[in-house]
């Protein structure tokens, strides 16, 4: 590791940076940086639409869905005419009908925690207030897998943005035991019981409910992302790497994504005699979990809560190259997961992990191929220019403003 530690941007920034990057965070989503983002969508010439977002900031992983809002608010509001402003669900008692004229788009965010009668009447209350006001009613749905939680909440709105969803829309019209597919997955496969979880069960959405779900995009753009693509600045390409297949997946035995992510320690496992393979059980630093991700050729990213994981664009930034399994009924944006392209592929169970990564263990100059094109892909999406496209993508096809 001693070649990392010498570099001084690898992957964690300064105490005075990351103190500096909260203020600019703070002022940005503040009063006045509303206002100032208001005079300038009359100055860009475009139609101005002003939607006002109410979450309820108990989650920090849930609330980023609304930090690319939060960091691109200006150039949106001067290229687009869109204007943003951000209320504490507390608030929404001080809103009324005649509150939310003038605005073109009510949304709102909640923690999946939130039992569905409060959910759901908490939705009822405000979108009925927007709607008689004329705004569109948008759900921002913060979690991390791809089902929807609350079906009351989705009635209630006009359309519901997700992170990612089923490529199959077909797949909202099923139920699945407790949350989600994964834990659906987790039950028919390693017999976990949801009966005593906070939620049992997903129930299956009508064709009404399903048609409301929208593409929006998902925790690349995370502020945690976002910062590590501008802290590792060392020439992740050309290192000399000393670790085959790095994988951290350990994880209690009670909670119920062990055995999802045990099934990647257990493979390779097999392959110590073959490959130079990094799985630790304990826990390092932040500093010390990039430099070993620096160090990989290879990153296997299990699923978690949800199947995208910050793991997974935490390999590509740094250079390695992503194991995940298989995707493709995923639909998400920006779309680090194509096959043979941009990711390493494997069965949901990795017994075909040794297979499937044996072409490129083999050839530098492919696996390096593979890491550059994942890595171009994800940086180009941290530009404003793709954030501005995706944007006035969402809010077209939420009805905000005209296609």
């Amino acid at each position: 590791m001693s070649e990392l530690h010498n570099k001084k941007r690898s992957g964690v920034p300064s105490t005075v940076t990351k103190w500096t990057r909260g203020a600019v965070r703070r002022l940005a989503t503040g009063t006045l940086a509303g206002k100032v983002a208001e005079l300038r969508a009359q100055k860009s010439g475009k139609p101005v639409r002003k939607i006002l977002i109410f979450s309820d900031r108990l989650s920090d992983t849930s609330e980023q869905q609304i930090q690319p809002l939060v960091r691109y608010r200006q150039t949106i509001a001067a290229q687009l005419g869109y204007v943003f402003e951000f209320r504490h669900t507390d608030r929404i008692t001080d809103y009324s009908t005649e509150s939310f004229f003038g605005y073109h788009a009510v949304g709102l965010k909640l923690i999946f925690n939130v039992p569905a009668p409060q959910a759901e009447a908490v939705a009822k209350k405000l979108f009925d207030a927007a709607r008689s006001a004329g705004a569109r009613c948008l759900v921002f749905d913060g979690d991390d897998d791809l089902c929807v939680l609350w079906p009351g909440v989705i009635d209630a709105c006009d359309v519901y943005i997700k992170k990612h969803r089923f490529k199959d829309l077909d797949d909202y019209s099923k139920g699945y035991v407790g949350k989600s597919n994964l834990t659906d997955y987790v039950h028919n496969t390693y017999g976990v019981d949801f009966e005593d979880d906070i939620i049992t069960e997903t129930l299956p959405l009508n064709q009404d409910q399903i048609d409301k779900i929208s593409l929006g995009w998902n925790i690349a753009l995370d502020q945690k992302i976002y910062d590590l693509s501008r802290d590792v600045t060392l020439d992740v390409m050309g290192l000399n790497r000393k670790t085959d297949i790095s994988c951290r997946a350990s994880y209690r035995t009670d909670i119920w994504m062990y055995g999802m992510r045990n099934s990647a320690v257990k493979i390779l496992e097999t392959l110590v005699d073959k490959y130079r393979i990094h799985s630790p059980t304990s826990r390092v630093s932040q500093v010390e979990y990039y430099h070993e991700v620096l160090d990989s050729r290879f990153v296997v990213s299990p699923f978690g809560c949800g199947e995208l994981c910050w793991r997974d664009f935490e390999a590509i930034l740094c250079g390695s190259v992503l194991i995940k399994p298989d995707m493709s009924h995923i639909e998400t944006w920006p779309n680090l997961f194509l096959a043979g392209e941009t990711y390493v592929p494997v069965a949901w169970d990795y017994s075909d992990l040794e297979d499937a990564c044996t072409p490129l263990l083999n050839d530098e100059t492919a696996r390096l191929k593979m890491a550059e094109a994942a890595r171009a892909k994800l940086l180009a999406a941290f530009t404003p220019e793709a954030f501005l496209e995706r944007i006035d993508y969402t809010m077209k096809n939420a009805g905000v403003s005209k296609a």
